[in-house]
């Protein structure tokens, strides 16, 4: 509902004041003793009154203004049997409550007040029947918009709590596979290193003895061939252990796929703009375009963290050399100290020198925080193997 104000009108609410303009115009009608008859003006000014309810999504605090200034000049007409417009006001401060924060509501409770009392005086109800609807209806329709107001808030940080939590998660996953890959990685080290240091002995001596004594020459060669195939062995089963391990989702992603990061950010209520040019990120090397996705990530991550629902930008620049990532964000609510020495900002300079890259973070002038990625073009498709596999 928020976010109404840039959609088209809902249908569901022109049918909804259309009809609310005939029950009413019916009811006006046959009401019983004195009827509208065939009134014009009080016809006119019952259209007026509950039409705007086909906007009330998009500008609530107008259409209460429009609807009650209508049920004003409906009065100053002298029509003393009022129908159903009494409940035009009522129902529009309702969704006033429901949209907008409580000092704004009671404004307009305060402008709604003294027009319901003097419907309901105009009605020729008892003085404290009529003080008593001009008060207590309204202050209801308060009462119950703020409550619906609060729990669409309230799912919304749920919403934004649920995507954090799933976040996180998938991040600590993905350390914890890293961490797993450099276990292995160190100890296919430590296999290679070994049986190389096998290989190289006994071939030593096979030459060593090769025209002296063949029978140990023959015996260092066996030794050679069983030591090759055992280190090819357990070379295979680590290799084979990286594949398995390898998430073929994440090393998929790349800079194209910021733009459902940010929908899927925008989703949960964080207003993240993207500015990017596709053309230039298409012959980026993917190692390097997924260090940026996942810088932009985790810097996501963060302003979710420490700045709550703050608007954020992320940019995205390709030079001849380089290739620049800029997130920055408005200040928001912190929940966090907003120190900027967590683990999030430690892996994202981890992640840039790993492709010989530089990450700045720090706070801006107005309170917000920006994060900057800078990693050079260029970079050799060794290192860049390397790079990726850790």
């Amino acid at each position: 509902m928020r976010g109404g104000g840039r959609a088209a009108i809902p249908g569901v609410d022109v049918a909804i004041a259309v009809a609310m303009v005939a029950i009413a115009w019916l009811v006006g009608r046959q009401y019983s003793p004195q009827s509208w008859g065939t009134d014009p003006v009080a016809y006119g000014l019952t259209a007026l009154i509950f039409l705007p309810f086909a906007v009330r999504r998009r500008a609530p605090v107008l259409v209460l203004a429009v609807s009650n200034s209508a049920l004003v000049v409906f009065l100053a007409f002298d029509h003393n049997q009022v129908a159903l417009n009494f409940w035009g006001p009522v129902l529009l401060l309702y969704t006033v409550a429901s949209l907008r924060p409580p000092r704004i509501t009671a404004l307009c409770t305060v402008t709604v007040v003294p027009v319901l009392l003097w419907a309901a005086l105009v009605s020729n109800l008892a003085w404290y029947i009529a003080v008593a609807e001009a008060v207590v209806i309204p202050l209801t329709a308060w009462m119950m918009g703020n409550v619906g107001r609060e729990l669409d808030l309230r799912n919304r940080q749920l919403a934004v709590l649920t995507e954090q939590l799933r976040i996180e998660q998938e991040l600590r996953t993905e350390r914890a596979v890293t961490e797993e890959r450099v276990r292995i990685a160190r100890e296919l080290h430590d296999v290679v290193a070994h049986h190389m240091s096998v290989i190289a002995v006994q071939t030593g001596l096979a030459g060593y003895v090769f025209d002296d004594d063949p029978p140990t020459a023959r015996a260092a060669v066996n030794t050679i061939a069983a030591t090759s195939r055992e280190a090819l062995g357990e070379m295979r089963r680590l290799l084979m252990l990286l594949r398995t391990d390898d998430d073929p989702g994440d090393t998929a992603l790349s800079l194209a796929h910021l733009p459902e990061l940010a929908s899927r950010m925008h989703a949960t209520g964080l207003p993240v703009t993207l500015d990017m040019n596709p053309a230039d990120i298409e012959q980026l090397p993917s190692g390097l375009q997924l260090c940026a996705y996942r810088v932009v990530q985790e810097a996501l991550t963060n302003v979710i963290k420490h700045a709550g629902l703050a608007a954020t930008n992320v940019q995205v620049r390709r030079e001849a050399d380089r290739l620049t990532v800029r997130i920055t964000n408005e200040r928001g609510t912190p929940s966090g100290d907003g120190s900027g020495t967590g683990h999030g900002l430690k892996n994202m300079r981890e992640r840039a020198a790993l492709y010989s890259g530089i990450l700045s973070a720090g706070q801006q002038a107005d309170g917000g925080f920006v994060v900057e990625l800078t990693l050079p073009i260029g970079l050799d498709d060794q290192d860049a193997d390397q790079a990726s596999a850790i």
